[in-house]
């Protein structure tokens, strides 16, 4: 079972390397199956967006703004 670095309801940004997620925080709803290579993945939604997205624990990084 993979280890999930983010908890649900933390706020997350996309991580200085990741060019799929746009700029902003984002908040993490749920936990969803890792990859076939074992990389957890997240439902984040954006706080200014309606649209749920999809991030690799590499594409995001904690938020510094809490809330």
């Amino acid at each position: 079972m993979a280890k999930y670095m983010f908890k649900i309801g933390q706020v997350v940004q996309a991580s200085g390397t990741s060019r799929k997620l746009p700029s902003g925080h984002f908040r993490v709803l749920r936990h969803l199956m890792p990859t076939p290579s074992g990389v957890p993945r997240y439902c984040v939604k954006s706080e200014t967006e309606t649209t749920e997205r999809v991030a690799e624990e590499h594409q995001i990084e904690a938020a510094e703004r809490q809330h």
